[in-house]
């Protein structure tokens, strides 16, 4: 074999490896979009009563976030200006250490909630996506901030980034089909499907490892035991293929808490992202999680912390080895800026084909050479753009810029632009003229 040839072959393995890796590394599920029965009628106070919450399509992790996946995106992190806690630096499962390898299989825990959200915006950015937190005030993107209960963090819900799912949600992705049960499998809380204390799991006092719960686990090529019974557990994926729903780690959600939230909704409502933070009544707001963990126990009704509806309450800044987390990402492409880099600007993009242009929250985008631009589509090879100035649409996509396709007439345009004059668009047949943006 040639240098050459040998040089394509290692070039094409290397893609390969990356592409495998990448698709490896987010492991989702699609929830299709329709409506469930929230709550509990016959749980805790905060959970009734049961209502009706419609939401729009969304993927979802099958496991919750790994050491290892939280360490892969925390070292992308800390050189893009990411700073996290101390607490995230020293994940710990329990009362016992795994060194090397073997530590990494477990899922991360003692995260705040304002980690989680830095750590949401850094996987999407790894990823090639637009991340979604931000300041309210400043619209910065949520990275190096010092946050506390009173900053005022917004998300751009039309982005594809990932983020934490809200509490209907996480309660939809735990429930699948199990409408009425208190567990996923079922009404009756079981050791061989989920790790909560006094299960019996070979674990004792602590997490398992992210799909230890497949029933597939053989202990005895791998020991992790701590004590306590060794056996096979049972394969406990739910109908969306999620695992460790329920025990484990709670996992974080986007919402503030509000005991009484249930109660103020309406019978029909449409991607419920909980109460705003204005009408708290709670003087030290709290955020939510959901799904209970080996700190939580069936001492009590039955498994009473692990049920699906239960809701968990803590602190933003509070961490714990019982809290890990487990993202959320729209069904939709970030329409136009699929090539997109964020700058040293906040909220100013560059994109390989049309430039620099400053994003606002609403996906109004201003370039300064042709304006305010909306854009609808499916990334860089997709787009309608409405132009602001000529109040028209016009189709066009990164192959075939700068020409643009104006349907109602069936004209094409090509794109002309003086650099400190003025931009405009030319018909294909230089007949027609459209002056966007006069710098004059």
């Amino acid at each position: 074999m040639s240098s050459a040839n040998a040089r394509w072959l290692l070039q094409l393995l290397l893609f390969l490896f990356v592409i495998c890796y990448v698709i490896g590394f987010e492991e989702v599920s699609m929830i299709s979009s329709g409506s469930f029965q929230m709550g509990s009628d016959k749980g805790q106070f905060d959970e009734a009563p049961k209502h009706l919450v419609r939401l729009s399509d969304f993927y979802v992790d099958r496991y919750e976030v790994s050491i290892k996946n939280w360490v892969i995106i925390t070292d992308f992190a800390s050189k893009n200006r990411y700073q996290f806690s101390e607490s995230q630096q020293f994940p710990k499962r329990g009362p016992g250490w795994y060194s090397g390898a073997d530590r990494l299989d477990f899922p991360m825990n003692m995260i705040t909630w304002f980690d989680a959200i830095k750590w949401c915006n850094a996987r999407s950015e790894y990823m090639g996506r637009l991340p979604l937190y931000y300041d309210f005030y400043t619209n910065e993107t949520i990275r190096d901030q010092n946050l506390d209960s009173s900053s005022e963090i917004a998300v751009y819900w039309n982005r594809s980034g990932y983020r934490l799912p809200t509490e209907a949600e996480w309660e939809k992705a735990a429930r699948g089909n199990a409408a009425g049960y208190k567990f996923p499998w079922g009404n009756s809380i079981d050791g061989n499907m989920a790790n909560y204390k006094l299960s019996g799991d070979p674990f004792d006092d602590g997490s398992t490892p992210v799909g230890y719960f497949s029933g597939k686990q053989d202990i005895s090529v791998k020991d992790y035991s701590f004590g306590g019974e060794k056996r096979n557990p049972i394969d406990n994926k739910n109908i969306y293929g999620l695992y460790d729903v329920v025990g484990n780690v709670s996992e974080w959600c986007w919402d503030w808490y509000d005991d009484k939230w249930y109660q103020n909704q309406k019978n029909s409502n449409r991607d419920d992202r909980g109460p705003a933070r204005e009408d708290l009544t709670f003087i030290d707001p709290a955020k939510v999680h959901r799904g209970g963990g080996f700190k939580n126990d069936n001492t009590s009704e039955s498994g009473e912390s692990l049920r699906i509806a239960f809701r968990h309450v803590s602190y933003p800044h509070e961490y714990s080895t019982g809290i890990g987390l487990r993202t959320v990402r729209g069904n939709f492409h970030d329409p136009l800026w699929a090539d997109s880099k964020t700058t040293e600007f906040d909220d100013w993009m560059y994109s390989s084909w049309l430039g620099y242009y400053f994003q606002a929250k609403n996906l109004w985008s201003f370039f300064p050479s042709i304006g305010w631009v909306y854009p609808y589509g499916y990334g860089s090879y997709d787009n309608w753009l409405y132009f602001h100035s000529i109040q028209s649409w016009l189709w066009t996509s990164k192959s075939i810029h700068p020409w643009h396709f104006e349907p109602s007439l069936k004209i094409w345009y090509k794109l002309d632009i003086k650099e400190g004059l003025s931009s405009r668009f030319i018909s294909q047949d230089l007949t027609r003229e459209i002056l966007i943006l006069d710098a004059k």
